[in-house]
């Protein structure tokens, strides 16, 4: 597996973004109304793909939050990859980039519903730092 570094117009990037809007829209069920599906307004400095087999299979982004803090976003496998360790993999390259741009946090947002997400978090660092509702903040102290 090879994980390669995109830009926001890069087809295969918009291709997984689709992928993951349409799997948080389906799994929001009645409260897909508060997702919001990929643009360019989301500012996301890097992009990474990881490909099997030349085929791309998952994602991740990162963009500055703050002073000393990035954030993660977009973290996304396809369902017969999952379960693989890849996901570590992509959170990996995202601390690696973040240590080089001088950030001590690594921040990131989702739904305490998303278990299998939030479990991957949790068992990379992540803690949950705020919760308003089923929605939680993350971070991790890098």
């Amino acid at each position: 597996m090879n994980i390669l570094s995109m830009d926001n117009a890069d087809n295969n990037a918009l291709y997984l973004f689709s992928l993951h809007d349409d799997y948080m829209i389906d799994f929001l069920g009645n409260d897909k109304w508060c997702y919001t599906r990929y643009s360019e307004n989301e500012n996301l400095e890097n992009i990474w793909l990881i490909y099997s087999d030349n085929i791309p299979i998952g994602c991740i982004a990162y963009r500055t939050k703050g002073n000393g803090v990035g954030e993660v976003k977009r973290l996304y496998i396809i369902n017969e990859y999952r379960g693989k360790g890849i996901s570590k993999e992509l959170l990996n390259t995202v601390e690696c980039h973040a240590k080089e741009q001088g950030c001590n946090t690594l921040f990131l947002d989702t739904r305490i519903t998303l278990e299998p997400a939030v479990s991957v978090y949790r068992s990379y660092g992540f803690n949950i730092v705020f919760q308003q509702g089923l929605y939680i903040q993350m971070e991790k102290k890098i």
